[in-house]
């Protein structure tokens, strides 16, 4: 009896701080000493009395896990990623605390205002420059330069956008445009993304950092009919030997199994991670395909290279994921989280370049169709002629309705 009215007194001394009708918190990671990277949460509270927390970056609204810690102390968890939000409430309007990946066991500072707040901020007052809606990009320099796309929305300072690359896309940025400077963010629990760069009338000149250590810098030029590389097109047989049925994938369960292709009209296997957001968003996807497709002969089945250290730790992250992002089709754990384990894997192909790549696969095991990469619902246009693309490979495939 004294535990559960200690443990409602808590809660009580939580609410005071918590409990209010749709705020927006105004929170900052320290990447390192001298970047920042600045993101939103958002916080519902129901009729009910149940708290909603979300991260928002742009469109994208990613919901968060609540438990109640001790102290004023609440943790906010990632529903699929390995990762989570330490807080510790300094008073009514700020907090303090860590975001802990997981993953790669490391965390970094963070701290939070109530309040309706830029994403950036800024103490000049000269008027923003103009954003175009597309930029020809190039990350890097010289030979080992790599090529995308920039789609940007702005409204007044407020900018909104992504990069397309050969291989995906950077997922939702927001921030804002302060005179002759940009600034995006992007946190989504895995990826901790900052682009910066200075408007010199079409042309973009800047640097992207991604997490506390990796930077490079990226320029761009206005063009609003930029293009890259087929995604269709970078993977691609080399060996027309193989037998795709005879590969042994171990299971979450069960011992090594073979996938069995027959009595199925069409197989996708889809090369992922559970680390990989992109997957995830991927994932979403094909959980939508599985629903539509299942009942005329569509198999999908995903392919998990994970990154823990012992088979077993990757079994069981494998089998966590599966179950957090509710997936109706079978998980397989295919090996380590590497693009060279997973070349070796398929050696049939010239080679893995990005998580997640899609195989089509025939009744026979014959791989008719490969896809690199995914481009996720903040690409806008390119994410619908993905759909449709997919689609159309679906329905010849399995051919008419009975």
């Amino acid at each position: 009896m004294v535990k559960k009215l200690l443990f409602l007194l808590f809660c009580i001394s939580i609410s005071h701080f918590v409990m209010s009708q749709n705020e927006t918190w105004h929170v900052e990671i320290s990447l390192n000493d001298r970047l920042i990277l600045p993101f939103f949460i958002e916080e519902e509270n129901r009729k009910n009395g149940v708290l909603i927390y979300s991260v928002k970056n742009g469109d994208e609204k990613i919901p968060l896990d609540f438990k109640a810690l001790k102290n004023d102390t609440i943790q906010l968890s990632f529903k699929e990623m390995s990762s989570h939000l330490k807080i510790i409430y300094t008073d009514s309007n700020h907090f303090l605390g860590y975001w802990i990946n997981e993953r790669k066991a490391s965390q970094y500072p963070i701290s939070g205002m109530r309040g309706d707040y830029k994403r950036f901020e800024s103490t000049t007052a000269t008027s923003s420059k103009k954003i175009h809606s597309s930029y020809e990009v190039l990350f890097g320099r010289a030979k080992d330069a790599w090529p995308a796309i920039g789609l940007f929305k702005q409204h007044g300072d407020e900018l909104t956008g992504t990069f397309l690359t050969e291989t995906g896309d950077y997922r939702y940025l927001e921030g804002n445009v302060f005179g002759d400077h940009l600034y995006l963010s992007c946190f989504d629990g895995a990826h901790a993304f900052v682009f910066t760069a200075k408007i010199f009338g079409d042309s973009l000149s800047g640097r992207f950092y991604s997490g506390s250590n990796y930077k490079i810098d990226w320029s761009g030029i206005k063009n609003e009919t930029a293009e890259i590389g087929d995604p269709n097109k970078l993977t691609y047989l080399v060996d027309t030997s193989y037998d795709l049925a005879k590969t042994k994938f171990k299971s979450l369960v069960m011992g090594n199994r073979k996938i069995k292709f027959q009595n199925r009209a069409l197989t996708i296997l889809q090369i992922m991670g559970s680390w990989c957001p992109n997957c995830l968003d991927e994932t979403n996807y094909f959980k939508a395909l599985h629903q539509k497709y299942k009942g005329r002969g569509l198999q999908i089945i995903a392919l998990g290279f994970e990154s823990q250290k012992s088979t077993r730790k990757r079994r069981k992250h494998l089998k966590r994921f599966k179950e957090k992002a509710s997936i109706p089709y079978p998980v397989y754990l295919a090996g380590n989280a590497s693009k060279k384990e997973a070349s070796k894997v398929f050696s049939m192909l010239n080679g893995i370049s990005s998580f997640p790549t899609t195989l089509f696969v025939n009744q026979k095991g014959d791989i008719i169709h490969v896809h690199t990469g995914f481009y996720g619902p903040g690409t806008g246009i390119y994410y619908e002629r993905y759909k449709k693309e997919t689609q159309a490979i679906i329905e010849k495939s399995l051919g008419k309705k009975n």
